[in-house]
C-alpha cells in the first residue's frame, strides 16, 4: 500500500503549503544537481491575491534555455488504496510563435508517485529527451505500474 503524502493538502492550508514546500525543495535539489535555472510560468494567485488551492498546479517551473516546462497537478484520493499517476506531453501558450513544451503530471502524491515523477522529470528536463523518447519512457514508466 502506498504511504501518501499530505493526503488532506486540500482541506488544510497548512497541508497545502507542505505539499508545495515539498515539490519545490525536490526541484530546487535537482536544479543544483543538474546545474539549471528555473521559474515558475503559472499564475497561482487570484486578482485578489488570494492563492488558488486547487492543486493544478501545486507546482510548476519552466526552464527558459530549453524552452521545457514541469507541471505537477496534485489530486485528491478517492479510494484508501488510490495509487494513482499519469503524465503526457503538452504545450503551453506561453508565446504564440514559440510554445513552451510541457510535461504535464498528475498525481496522487505518495512516496512511490514522487518517486516516478522525480525520473520523468529528468528524463524531461535533464537528459532532454526527444518528444518521440519521451513518449516511450512515459509508455514504459505507466506501464510498470498496471
Amino acid at each position: 500500500m502506498a504511504k501518501l503524502l499530505f493526503p488532506d493538502f486540500l482541506d488544510y492550508p497548512a497541508s497545502y503549503d507542505a505539499a508545495e514546500a515539498l515539490w519545490k525543495a525536490r526541484f530546487d535539489a535537482l536544479a543544483e544537481n543538474y546545474q539549471f535555472a528555473y521559474a515558475p510560468y503559472i499564475n497561482l494567485f487570484a486578482r485578489n491575491g488570494d492563492k488558488h488551492r486547487d492543486g493544478n498546479p501545486i507546482f510548476c517551473a519552466e526552464v527558459k534555455t530549453l524552452n521545457r516546462a514541469v507541471r505537477i497537478i496534485q489530486e485528491v484520493i478517492e479510494e484508501p488504496d488510490d495509487f494513482f499517476i499519469s503524465a503526457w506531453l503538452d504545450t503551453f501558450p506561453i508565446d504564440e510563435d514559440n510554445p513552451l513544451n510541457e510535461l504535464v503530471i498528475p498525481l496522487v502524491l505518495s512516496e512511490e508517485t514522487l518517486e516516478i515523477a522525480e525520473r520523468l522529470i529528468v528524463h524531461w528536463l535533464v537528459e532532454q529527451r526527444s518528444k518521440e523518447e519521451m513518449e516511450r519512457v512515459l509508455g514504459a514508466e505507466l506501464a510498470l505500474l498496471g
